[in-house]
């Protein structure tokens, strides 16, 4: 049986990396001719090019391996099922649903392995890739000196405290576009803005200062302060980012999940973030449903043309899913359904499909 599965095996593996690397090849050319106005424009060189498109890898396999597993899986098996191996196994006396479980563990693998690629590479990469977009190729100052859309928050008691920095110039300790609010129960007390300032260490000197005092909802006093001092509660560099105005590729769960806290304090909306967690998982366990649902769906056709036969379910069935999937997630980042479950009702209808398939052909 051992023998015989990493014969199986070999065929599944023939048949991947060719298929995830001219998938990959794909998404390359996408990025490359997307960004060749800006290739022609700035001229950077062939390596900053190709070290800027190769940070993308990890989140290309990650976006092509649910394809790749199910063509890999589909094409492997009608082969087999074209040549009579499937038969002969058959006639060995050898058990064909017991025989593809450890086609089923692959697929649960490699879930694992995608999601953890995603999480733990990818976002660190994609992150790099951005980096160097604007260093090397277009040759702007990026996160190293400017830092953009910074926020900052407290919460003790009932008393919150909210500050907000458009950018902040770490080589000239410079601030602009300074926003502070104090909230007690849940209502505005005090608001100071100014367009530009300094740092001194922990301390702010804002210029034009405007400063607000509330009452419920109405303004009760306002001033402008020629220098405003404002005593940081921690450093700049310290504050996190405005996850609402930044791409979400680049932060992995934890980071997703402190979003949501954040953005839940501030009242804004959570529903971009929620799906966008939840898609993570999704197609991430994509890839367990895929072989799942490709073992019975590769034993259909027993023709000569049943590769290619294969090959039309796996672009048929993907064309109805990503469609789905793009429909629900949209949905569920706009609230219409719930943003947790809306990415995974294509994974349940598919793994359905799955079941009544395997079902079908082995019960």
């Amino acid at each position: 049986m051992k023998t015989l599965q990493k014969y199986f095996f070999k065929e599944f593996v023939i048949h991947f990396f060719p298929i995830l690397t001219f998938l990959i090849s794909i998404f390359a050319l996408s990025e490359f001719f997307w960004r060749l106005n800006d290739f022609i424009t700035y001229k950077p060189s062939v390596l900053i090019i190709l070290c800027f498109l190769s940070l993308h890898l990890p989140l290309w396999f990650v976006q092509t391996l649910p394809l790749t597993v199910m063509l890999t899986t589909v094409l492997s098996i009608s082969n087999f099922n074209y040549t009579k191996e499937l038969v002969a196994l058959k006639t060995l006396g050898v058990n064909t649903k017991k025989f593809f479980l450890s086609w089923l563990t692959i697929g649960l693998v490699l879930s694992i392995s995608s999601f953890f690629v995603n999480d733990k590479i990818a976002t660190k990469f994609f992150l790099k890739a951005q980096e160097v977009f604007y260093t090397k190729i277009k040759k702007e100052r990026f996160d190293k000196n400017i830092l953009t859309n910074l926020f900052y928050y407290s919460h003790q008691n009932n008393f919150s405290t909210f500050i907000f920095i458009d950018k902040y110039d770490k080589f000239n300790n410079k601030v602009y576009s300074f926003l502070m609010q104090q909230y007690l129960n849940g209502k505005i007390k005090t608001q100071v803005y100014s367009n530009e300032g300094t740092k001194n260490k922990l301390v702010l000197n804002l210029f034009d200062t405007v400063e607000q005092q509330f009452r419920g909802d109405t303004i009760v006093s306002e001033k402008i302060v020629k220098t405003y001092k404002y005593q940081l509660p921690v450093d700049i560099e310290d504050f996190k980012y405005n996850f609402a105005t930044m791409q979400l590729d680049q932060f992995n769960i934890s980071q997703l999940k402190q979003a949501i806290k954040i953005c839940k304090y501030k009242g804004e909306p959570v529903n971009r973030i929620v799906t966008e967690i939840s898609f993570r998982y999704a197609i991430s366990f994509l890839n367990f449903i895929l072989i799942f649902i490709s073992i019975p769906l590769a034993q259909t056709s027993h023709s000569q043309y049943g590769k290619l036969s294969s090959f039309v379910y796996v672009l048929i069935s993907f064309i109805i899913y990503w469609s789905l999937l793009s429909f629900l997630r949209i949905l569920g980042e706009t609230g219409v359904i719930n943003p947790f479950i809306s990415v995974w009702i294509p994974n349940i209808i598919f793994f359905l499909v799955g079941l009544v398939l395997y079902v079908n052909k082995y019960l």
